[in-house]
């Protein structure tokens, strides 16, 4: 966060980060993230040759965002498990948070160029968990401006992701 440093920065030793640490952590790595995931959107318009556990073909751009956010939230200390739309099962990454994402919902808007968005929730359950267990939630649109929205512990806020990955809150309810 372009206010507060990064909360994912590492020392020598491994450090056992607590839930509200790891939730925003969560939030830096989805508002870094997001410019790579814009910027990948215009070559990757076709539908790829396989199919995802919807039943659907993905678009290329929708594999491309999945394997960033794995790779990106999945390395993250406190996340113990990351489920996405494009893969069939749970991915065990250590131990904490679950992470369920929707990396590139409405992917489908990629060929008329109309926005479309990478949708995250975050329990502190394992998976499949109720929704009493979630924790954090947050959506980034990738319309004219990339913006993200974040609900963590009962306050919403809205923030404006810059090309570099900094982002700045810009109303908070």
């Amino acid at each position: 966060n372009s206010e507060s440093g990064s909360a994912s920065e590492s020392n020598t030793e491994s450090v056992s980060l607590t839930d509200d640490e790891t939730i925003s952590s969560i939030l830096d790595i989805l508002a870094r993230v997001a410019p790579e995931i814009r910027g990948g959107l215009p070559g990757r318009r076709v539908k790829t040759d396989e199919e995802n556990p919807s039943g659907e073909s993905p678009m290329e751009a929708d594999v491309f965002a999945d394997k960033l956010l794995r790779d990106r939230l999945g390395s993250l200390d406190g996340v113990g498990e990351y489920a996405s739309e494009e893969r069939p099962s749970v991915d065990d990454t250590g131990s904490g948070l679950s992470v369920c994402v929707d990396p590139l919902d409405g992917s489908s808007n990629l060929k008329p160029n109309a926005a479309m968005g990478t949708i995250v929730a975050v329990y502190d359950a394992p998976l499949p968990a109720h929704g009493s267990d979630l924790v954090a939630a947050a959506y980034i649109l990738y319309g004219a401006t990339t913006t993200m929205v974040a609900a963590v512990e009962g306050d919403v806020t809205y923030y404006v992701i810059h090309q570099d990955g900094s982002y700045e809150p810009i109303e908070q309810e």
